[in-house]
């Protein structure tokens, strides 16, 4: 699958097209633009310049999420895949999905490559409130396997991930060989030791190593997830990130196809 040939959209700059679009917006007719200037020196005198600031900055941001939302839809048309606006996260069983506030899933992509289900979807959340908070993104590639396997999370530890800073947890950290430890987090719920290091063996961490895969992967109700950090603002980076994620669907698709676990006694499959 990792020579699947998907196409991509014609490569958008988003910045320069958020500030284009925002100047669009602004030239009104003559008439009008000096009412807004108007509108907008009144509230400037009133909340001593703060209400104007906001304004302006929610119609950047407004407008820039139009705009990565034609360019999914986009990418889902042209491969006949399906797009959805928004998604839910509760209903998703993933660990990260409980984590912060204001969590929101949107622009998701869906479909079959060679008749494996997947997803692409963007995520975000915040933690914190005032000057303090910060708003961890993410993309997120999603595939479905046949086999059953319990919930285990490798973490890269060369990335700027979330979870490390403030303690995500699945389970217990399952010990890895030295020249492992120093790249990546191993953990799964207690007693499962033994299927997580047969899912990651020293031979599948040494390709992620040589690939220079540096995301966060759960694995979770037989699909695994791969966690990309930050926003995909072109067509470039999403072939990058999309081929990288069918390359580790690839490296893991026969093992987790036909995994079967035994479930030991009333544990679930999630922590």
């Amino acid at each position: 699958m990792k020579n699947y040939q998907f196409k991509t959209p014609e490569s958008v700059n988003f910045t320069k097209e958020t500030i284009k679009a925002v100047k669009e917006l602004l030239f009104f007719p003559k008439w009008q633009f000096w009412v807004i200037v108007v509108i907008f020196v009144v509230l400037g005198v009133i909340s001593g310049g703060v209400i104007p600031v906001f304004l302006l900055a929610g119609c950047v941001i407004y407008v820039n999420s139009k705009i990565r939302k034609h360019f999914w839809k986009d990418f889902a048309d042209i491969n006949g895949w399906e797009y959805i606006e928004n998604g839910n996260f509760e209903l998703e069983s993933g660990v990260m999905f409980t984590q912060g506030d204001n969590r929101s899933i949107s622009n998701v992509v869906s479909g079959l490559i060679d008749d494996r289900q997947f997803r692409i979807f963007n995520y975000n959340f915040t933690v914190g409130s005032g000057k303090s908070k910060i708003t961890y993104d993410y993309i997120v590639f999603a595939f479905k396997f046949d086999g059953s396997f319990p919930h285990v999370y490798l973490n890269s530890k060369e990335g700027y991930f979330y979870e490390l800073e403030n303690g995500i947890s699945v389970g217990e950290t399952i010990p890895l060989p030295s020249e492992f430890e120093k790249k990546f987090t191993l953990m799964a719920p207690r007693k499962y030791e033994i299927e997580a290091l047969e899912i990651f063996t020293p031979d599948v961490l040494v390709k992620l190593l040589d690939n220079g895969f540096s995301h966060d992967v759960e694995f979770v109700n037989s699909e695994v997830l791969i966690f990309t950090s930050g926003l995909i603002n072109n067509a470039e980076k999403l072939e990058k990130e999309f081929k990288m994620a069918l390359e580790i669907e690839d490296l893991l698709d026969e093992k987790l196809d036909k995994f079967k676990f035994e479930k030991i006694g009333d544990m679930p499959h999630t922590l």
